[in-house]
């Protein structure tokens, strides 16, 4: 028997209709009888411990410290550079007045 001889046999002896019904209405309330049939289960509260809760408040404590550190230490180079850099723009405005100390001087007895 081919593939198409069988197809025709199946139809001939069991038909075309379909044989897995549902009852009617079967889906519109079956989340909710679904939901009435599992068991209730109350929230269970997880507990820390006092020493877990010292060790994260610790490790809490040494991260903010790094920061703080981290961030003060990049301020203070942040700070370094500016001097650096406003010595050197009044060096070379000097440079360029071609001013000496006994210039300067007299320029503040004049004010």
């Amino acid at each position: 028997m081919s593939m198409t001889n069988e197809e025709k046999y199946l139809r001939e002896r069991v038909g075309q209709e379909n044989h897995f019904r549902v009852p009617d209405g079967y889906f519109d309330q079956f989340a909710t009888r679904m939901m009435a049939q599992l068991p209730e289960q109350a929230p269970v509260a997880r507990k820390i411990s006092i020493s877990t809760r010292r060790w994260l408040y610790a490790a809490a404590c040494v991260a903010a410290l790094v920061v703080l550190g981290v961030s003060f230490l990049f301020h203070q180079e942040d700070q370094q550079q500016q001097v650096a850099v406003s010595e050197s723009y009044i060096d070379e405005a000097v440079d360029y007045a071609m001013l000496d100390n006994a210039d300067i001087y007299q320029l503040l007895a004049e004010e």
